[in-house]
């Protein structure tokens, strides 16, 4: 069943008053476009995460580019799973750019993701 907003909010939470979470599996989870929101604050309240992963949901551009924004502030997070979701052109866009203020992630697998990449054009 998929996580919805309400759900979600009550989830980050929870988990916010862990202090000691450091890894975080939502793969599978039922995310759809629309619950960037959500992982946006799992970025800022849960200070302590180094691995996320959010393999086969529904996010797209929108969450792949909140997600972005998050990553250029965080400052823990280590390994990012964002594998079989559509997160686009635009999401991947600005996952690329978010990489080059974030100096803490080592790992991201964006695999199927149907990310567009142009052909090079003569």
């Amino acid at each position: 069943m998929p996580i919805n907003i309400e759900g979600g909010e009550a989830l980050v939470n929870s988990i916010c008053k862990n202090v000691t979470l450091t890894s975080l599996d939502l793969h599978s989870a039922g995310l759809e476009s629309g619950d960037g929101r959500i992982l946006v604050d799992v970025l800022y309240k849960i200070n302590m995460l180094t691995s996320l992963n959010l393999e086969n949901n529904k996010l797209g551009s929108k969450e792949g580019k909140a997600l972005a924004d998050a990553l250029c502030k965080n400052s823990t997070l280590t390994s990012l799973n964002l594998n079989y979701n559509n997160l686009g052109l635009e999401g991947g866009k600005a996952l690329a750019d978010a990489l080059c203020k974030n100096s803490t992630l080592t790992s991201l697998n964006l695999y199927s993701n149907n990310l567009g990449l142009e052909e090079e054009k003569h």
